[in-house]
């Protein structure tokens, strides 16, 4: 075999000429050898070109998204920065709003109170990466955290003044404080004075505001008609009355009347006409008895007249 030779014969159609090789076994091998190195390096070199070359276009791919990551956490750092600033504004008004509601101020610290941030272990698995973006981006999840804190205290707390305003406002309503005759005069105060009738010293436990006969008596706050005296004895008592109950242990007293035009049980609101200025029962001339009662005690009713 080894003194076997292989022929190799080629001629051009051009020419009428014709060449021929001898090779040996051994130089055949080689060069099939040689050839087959030469194809394994060729492919060797075509693979490692190609795989730097989707390399560098997936890191240059990486290296774009990367970037775009960084501006973006930049931008929304910002935003929540911007938006802190605003969660300021609103709790310090927040805390005007409880003062006027005469509702105690919230200090910073329950504000902050149990603010949610990045849990141990999550932080813990990333705690040696030297990430920046990831860092910023849990910057930004625990600032988020805090301000979804402290807006819903803000909500809370916004929920509890408007239900002390409105409290509030019902109480106003309430609260006795025009004058029932605007056009009256007061003659008569309340505390002791000289008895028109007797002449001796007494306790007077209401006003006693004069004004012509038949002169509209309105209702000083809002209310319910607790009682109306229409039969009563000549020069005795407060003749024809109204009491009207306001609520929170206060109610007012309308005496000497001429008209009761309202009925027990009804309502009224402020500014309502309920009554006109006479002179039935105990009384020396046309005028009106007006009383504040507070939790069965009179008190003096200009405490209550704003007007």
């Amino acid at each position: 075999m080894r003194g076997k030779r292989f022929k190799f014969i080629y001629f051009s159609t051009s020419r009428s000429e014709v060449k021929e090789i001898s090779l040996g076994i051994d130089k055949l091998a080689i060069g099939f050898l040689l050839a087959v190195a030469v194809v394994i390096a060729v492919t060797g070199i075509f693979l490692q070109l190609s795989t730097n070359f989707f390399q560098n276009v997936e890191l240059s791919r990486l290296t774009r998204k990367n970037t775009e990551l960084a501006n973006m956490l930049s931008v929304m750092e910002h935003r929540v920065v911007d938006i802190e600033k605003k969660v300021l504004l609103v709790e310090k008004q927040d805390n005007d709003l409880r003062v006027f509601a005469d509702l105690p101020k919230i200090d910073n610290d329950t504000r902050q109170l149990g603010v949610g941030g990045i849990d141990e272990k999550t932080f813990s698995s990333f705690a040696y990466s030297n990430d920046e973006k990831l860092e910023q981006a849990f910057k930004i999840k625990s600032l988020l955290s805090n301000l979804s804190q402290r807006m819903d205290l803000a909500y809370n707390s916004r929920q509890e003044i408007k239900d002390a305003y409105t409290k509030l406002n019902n109480d106003l309503a309430h609260m006795p404080s025009i004058n029932p005759v605007p056009t009256g005069r007061i003659k008569s105060r309340f505390g002791y004075r000289t008895d028109p009738f007797t002449q001796k010293r007494r306790f007077h436990d209401g006003l006693d505001i004069a004004a012509a006969r038949g002169t509209e008596i309105y209702a000083p706050a809002s209310g319910r008609v607790e009682s109306v005296r229409q039969r009563y004895s000549p020069g005795q008592g407060y003749g024809r009355y109204i009491v009207i109950d306001h609520g929170n242990g206060i109610k007012t007293r309308y005496a000497h009347l001429k008209n009761c035009l309202v009925k027990p049980g009804e309502t009224v609101s402020r500014y309502a006409l309920v009554a006109t200025v006479g002179t039935s029962g105990r009384s020396t001339g046309p005028h009106l008895h007006y009383e504040v009662i507070v939790n069965g005690q009179p008190v003096n009713p200009l405490k209550y007249v704003f007007d």
